[in-house]
């Protein structure tokens, strides 16, 4: 029967069930099958009332279109598992689908397969977890609000936008090493940083990034455009403001130094570049709620601050003007503050994670070392100390360029993840070009 299908059964060992199933419907129907006294030994079927036989059966033929389209569903997802991108979402889609409670969706071996899949190394860049932890979690609830019966394996998780995000957060984390906040091409060492590749993970410049990503393997790899805007006063530093009167970018100390008086201390001062709500992260920040100290989208800032005592917070509109001398008088430090923390986001470089089993109890999970501890539920804020954090090495936290309070403080930038991400990215500031042009000879 499995060569009348048109099946190996070694091969195909999943599908034995169908020759089954052909057997037991051509019994229910009344027919026989037996091998003919032929050389070919030809399968031919019996019917058991009158002894008519036959070679061809309309239910044998239904089930061989059907191990057909098996065969070819199995070598068309074969195909697809060698996709990491399809691997992930498979991977995310049977984690959510039959679950009730979120906090059972994120194991360790999901996170782990799934750092495998999108290159990324929890002992050298142990802040790009919580990015990945987050990510299925928000597949999850939007199964939840959409229905289970709209999501498939296809669009349970949109891996294109998480790997852009991973690729943001790399250079995020590279701007705060960096002692100016700019990013040069790895390649030249001369010219701003204008992308970054998703898969080596270096910034380069636009035309670096033709030259070494344009033949091979690497032709491939996303690109992933960043934002990066220089002081046109020290041509130093990355920009912070941007003066609506001058139309100039400014780093903070040069702008203090050149509005500190005359008529350009009634200047306004706006963004240099897009910012998005810190709350929901998908759309532009409109309004800055200074006792809240976020930048935030119009629909959100509504939400927050439509009841209770945040609706006598003071909110101040980006898209006109962040800064005027009337509005802040001496509050510039603290506005410049909240825009810093903004742009520049904390990242965590502590490997210690909680995850829940199955019967919701918490435990501390270590990504490095693989190590499980069970976790205090009334205390599920500090994580337990390993010997490496007790000795500076891996920073339970990187919201400040040093780690200050601390018996033995760590400089983030001499961290072991700071020191594997500084290899993509050149944060020296080249000197200056001085071109000569010569008149031509008569």
């Amino acid at each position: 029967m499995a060569k009348k299908l048109g099946m190996d059964v070694e091969e195909h060992a999943d599908f034995r069930w169908v020759i089954r199933d052909c057997l037991l419907a051509l019994r229910d129907e009344g027919w026989n099958c037996k091998v003919s006294d032929q050389e070919n030994g030809d399968l031919e079927f019996v019917y058991k009332h009158d002894g008519q036989s036959r070679t061809y059966h309309p239910i044998v033929e239904a089930h061989r279109k059907l191990m057909e389209r098996l065969i070819a569903a199995q070598s068309e997802l074969k195909i697809k598992n060698l996709d990491p991108h399809y691997r992930v979402r498979h991977l995310v889609f049977f984690a959510i689908m039959g679950e009730t409670d979120v906090r059972r969706v994120c194991t360790a071996k999901l996170l782990e397969d799934i750092m495998n899949n999108l290159d990324v190394e929890p002992v050298n860049e142990p802040y790009l977890i919580q990015r990945i932890k987050v990510s299925v979690e928000d597949a999850y609830f939007r199964m939840r609000k959409i229905g289970a019966h709209s999501i498939t394996i296809e669009n349970c998780i949109d891996v294109e936008s998480l790997i852009v995000n991973l690729e943001l957060d790399r250079v995020g984390f590279m701007k705060k090493i960096s002692p100016s906040g700019l990013l040069y091409c790895v390649e030249c060492q001369t010219a701003l940083g204008d992308v970054i590749s998703a898969g080596c993970h270096d910034v380069l410049c636009n035309r670096c990034a033709v030259e070494t990503h344009s033949t091979g393997n690497r032709q491939d790899a996303p690109m992933v455009f960043m934002e990066q805007s220089v002081c046109a006063e020290c041509t130093a530093k990355a920009a912070l403001v941007r003066c609506q009167d001058c139309v100039e970018l400014f780093c903070y100390d040069c702008f203090k130094m050149s509005h500190a008086r005359g008529k350009r201390q009634r200047h306004c001062v706006g963004l240099p570049q897009r910012t998005f709500c810190f709350e929901c992260d998908s759309r532009e920040a409109s309004y800055i709620c200074v006792e809240c100290e976020d930048a935030l989208c119009s629909r959100c800032s509504a939400q927050i601050h439509r009841s209770g005592a945040r609706q006598n917070h003071t909110l101040f509109g980006l898209r006109k003007a962040a800064y005027n001398k009337r509005l802040f008088a001496s509050n510039l430090d603290r506005l410049m503050g909240i825009l810093q923390r903004n742009v520049e986001r904390s990242y965590n470089l502590s490997p210690w994670f909680i995850l829940y089993d199955q019967a919701l109890a918490p435990s501390w999970y270590n990504f490095q070392t693989h190590l499980l501890v069970r976790a205090d539920p009334n205390n599920l804020t500090n994580p337990p100390m390993d010997e490496e954090a007790d000795e500076g090495i891996i920073p339970q936290s990187a919201d400040d360029q040093v780690l200050r309070g601390l018996p033995g403080a760590t400089v983030l930038k001499d961290t072991h993840a700071a020191r594997h991400t500084s290899q993509g990215a050149c944060f020296d500031v080249p000197p200056p070009m001085h071109v000569k042009f010569h008149s031509p000879i008569r």
